[in-house]
């Protein structure tokens, strides 16, 4: 922990400040997020019933979220504290484009079958339902919460799982690059702040790549 006590002198910010965060956001969007747990619920309830979804619509719609999530927050709202962020952000819009691209020219559907099916799931389930309960975990208020399409870590997170449900192609490792990457980063700042999720993502990252590997050999 010595490591990341010395990481936390080159934060830019104090914790509550970062946490601060997630409470404008969520104020100023309100109430889209229980909106959006619906629409998350409907798509888990898909996949579990066997339903093969499209990517014709769910690519765009995943990459809407990877572009605002990218520029509302993580470029505007933490690119205020973090000089770094707003560079961060063009990872967003890169993934963003990307799964646009590919879910309108038909190279991605989603279905709960083959290896890293059930991790995928689980993953998905954990960024919709576990992610926004963390706040309230930690002692935090309800409007700190983390939500998939507007917080980047759930983001990410639900990507990777897809991206386990997904077929088998030369674009899958490209596709996880900036949800890993992301995932990396945001544990490191967690933990240099003293926040236990930061293990929580270390955690998510870990099962998300090991969800990958078996489509990746």
């Amino acid at each position: 922990m010595e490591g990341f006590r010395a990481l936390a002198d080159l934060l830019p910010f104090e914790p509550r400040v970062y946490w601060r965060l997630f409470q404008l956001e969520n104020e100023a969007l309100w109430p889209v997020q229980p909106l959006l747990l619906a629409a998350g619920a409907a798509l888990l309830y898909g996949l579990l019933r066997g339903r093969r979804l499209s990517g014709r619509w769910l690519g765009p719609a995943l990459g809407a979220a990877w572009l605002w999530t990218g520029w509302q927050f993580v470029a505007l709202g933490y690119g205020a504290i973090n000089w770094a962020a707003p560079r961060f952000a063009w990872g967003f819009c890169a993934e963003a484009a990307l799964l646009a691209a590919l879910g309108l020219s038909g190279r991605l559907a989603f279905s709960r079958r083959g290896p890293g099916a059930g991790a995928g799931i689980g993953l998905l389930a954990a960024a919709l339902f576990a992610w926004p309960l963390l706040a309230a975990l930690d002692g935090r208020s309800w409007r700190e919460a983390e939500v998939a399409a507007i917080h980047p870590d759930p983001t990410a997170i639900a990507t990777l799982g897809l991206l386990a449900l997904a077929p088998r192609s030369r674009w899958t490792a490209l596709l996880c690059l900036p949800p890993a990457l992301w995932l990396a980063l945001s544990a490191l700042t967690l933990l240099a702040m003293g926040a236990w999720q930061g293990w929580a993502v270390l955690a998510a990252l870990a099962a998300g790549l090991a969800a990958q590997s078996p489509r990746l050999r």
